[in-house]
């Protein structure tokens, strides 16, 4: 689905099932609900005076209230023409450049050496704590950035070919033949996913939820933001990470898709490029502020006092957000509940017939706007007037909406198309731990969906979302012939209890069955460390110089 077709869908509705989470800190004592008024969510302060000229006409043509002032004085986008869009080093450098070329930008060897020396680290103490001689655990072996790129490859090839558990990827059966096996062994895969850390256990603070994912979180952010500074519209939304496991900051929502999963804040613009990333773990009290504001002032923080409009849903939206983006010269636009305090008394409890408007501005140049479609639907914005706009329906049919509603339809599409694209043969699988779904969402999908935003832009390549995974898992994959040739390195003979050489017993029974096998085979007292298996010196140079991987 087109970006297009994606905000042409928004611009037929409204946020019905928005908000999920209880942040009344901003609700009005002494309102009583009103059940015809459509609303979205959220929170804060400062009056609008009561005094609007109310024109309301008894007729289905939009008719609007007068208001003492129908201008729009609002923060101008970018005054001191400060340099905005995507760094023009990349444009310069990746002109021609990759699917590959871009994801890199954001899991480049940064990344995956915190990874790496996490995932060791990791690794490492599960080593020295297995307790069985025979344990698994006792294989491990360290990793490196190479064998790094080809594990994230797989768990990236997994997400494009669904299969009914990990351990299908490597049977032996027709029906989940894979050609997983030639880049990395079963046992091997499993000891690393066992062992993926983004973080030191030992450093984590006292009372720190999210520590074990922070590191890695804020390494990407940063990295969203240098290579892309936005343009004029931001839009401020939540997602959410499917997860069903216990977790103290698991949230609940109802009318979702996936119902429990870890609650994550996003602030993308207009092309679905994600600039900033919070993970929700409960609720932080703030005096003096709501969660809802306190979330869009941190996730917007570096990019205001510059004009910017904020658009947001009726969680967040507020008089008081409102006032504090426009103490930093940052417009408001967004769903409003009828039960915020300080909201116009007057504009909330007038009934309206379908198609008529009202609305009331204060001194601060809020505007409060009731529109009666299929029902009631607040608006609150600091840049719009009441005007009305002409436009289509589905079904080709010429309707009047006020301009606000239209313009908060399409920019709330941004984190929609965010969303859509990255449920695309997702990585996530049921059986991860919390944590590693959020690494894998973050380096697997968010990166991904903003590479292929830099990419389509820069090069003007138009590509999907699955072509443009193939392609990067590819150029993942393909560097694990380099891998393959620098593990043989640890390949090594070493002592061990007498046993069948592995390879002359396959041989001989394929000759004469297992017994004539059992009885020919010669016995050996050396095996290959890395392989876990008996080998005859022979067969350990035969089969470890013939490996060669092709894709």
């Amino acid at each position: 689905m087109e970006n297009s077709e994606i905000i042409d869908a928004l611009n037929m509705s409204f946020d019905d099932d928005l908000s999920d989470f209880g942040d009344d800190s901003d609700a009005d004592p002494d309102y009583t609900l009103d059940s015809n008024i459509f609303s979205s969510s959220d929170e804060e302060d400062s009056s609008i005076p009561h005094e609007p000229n109310i024109n309301i006409f008894p007729t289905h043509i939009p008719s609007i209230c007068g208001l003492a002032n129908n201008s729009t004085s609002c923060p101008v986008f970018n005054p001191n023409e400060e340099p905005f869009g995507i760094n023009p080093d990349i444009i310069e450098t990746l002109n021609n450049g990759s699917p590959y070329d871009f994801f890199c930008l954001f899991v480049d060897d940064e990344v995956l050496n915190l990874l790496v020396i996490e995932t060791n680290r990791y690794g490492n103490s599960l080593y020295t704590s297995a307790q069985r001689p025979k344990s698994r655990l006792k294989e491990w072996v360290e990793t490196d950035i190479v064998e790094m790129r080809t594990f994230l490859g797989i768990i990236m090839w997994m997400g494009l070919t669904p299969q009914p558990s990990i351990a299908s990827y490597w049977s032996k059966n027709d029906i989940y033949k894979s050609n997983i096996s030639n880049y990395m062994k079963r046992n091997r895969f499993e000891l690393l996913l066992r062992s993926f850390h983004c973080c030191n256990n030992n450093e984590c603070p006292r009372g720190d939820r999210i520590f074990k994912i922070r590191g890695l979180v804020d390494m990407l952010v940063n990295k969203f933001k240098n290579c892309n500074i936005p343009g004029e519209n931001l839009c401020v939304d939540e997602s959410i990470i499917p997860f069903v496991g216990r977790l103290s900051f698991r949230q609940y929502i109802q009318n979702k898709r996936h119902r429990y999963g870890i609650k994550v804040f996003k602030l993308c613009t207009n092309d679905g490029y994600t600039v900033g990333f919070k993970i929700y773990a409960g609720q932080e009290s703030v005096p003096g502020m709501g969660l809802s504001t306190k979330i869009v002032k941190e996730l917007s923080e570096d990019y205001l006092d510059m004009g910017r409009t904020i658009f947001t849903d009726n969680w967040y939206t507020s008089i008081s957000l409102a006032n504090e983006l426009l103490s930093r010269s940052t417009n408001s636009v967004g769903t409003l509940r009828s039960n915020r305090k300080f909201n116009p008394k007057n504009v909330i409890n007038t009934k309206l017939k379908k198609g008529e408007i009202i609305s009331n501005k204060n001194e601060n140049n809020i505007l409060v706007l009731k529109w009666k479609d299929k029902r009631d639907v607040l608006m609150l914005s600091t840049k719009h007037n009441d005007n009305v706009i002409e436009t289509t329906n589905k079904y080709g049919n010429k309707i009047v909406k006020p301009k606000v509603v239209f313009d908060y339809n399409k920019a709330k599409g941004f984190v929609d198309i965010s969303d859509l694209r990255g449920s695309y043969h997702s990585p996530l699988r049921r059986s991860l731990k919390w944590y590693r779904k959020v690494a894998f969402e973050i380096l697997l999908n968010t990166s991904l969906l903003n590479a292929l935003t830099l990419f389509t832009t820069v090069t003007g390549n138009k590509i999907g979302v699955t072509e443009f995974r193939e392609m990067i898992l590819k150029s993942l994959i393909q560097k694990s012939e380099i891998s393959q040739i620098s593990q043989e390195e640890n390949h090594k003979l070493v002592t061990c209890k007498r046993g069948r050489c592995y390879e002359c017993y396959n041989e001989m029974a394929k000759q004469g069955g297992r017994q004539h096998a059992q009885k020919v085979t010669r016995k050996v007292q050396t095996m290959c460390i890395r392989c876990s298996k008996p080998l005859c010196l022979d067969c350990f140079f035969t089969t470890h110089s013939s490996k060669r991987i092709k894709f």
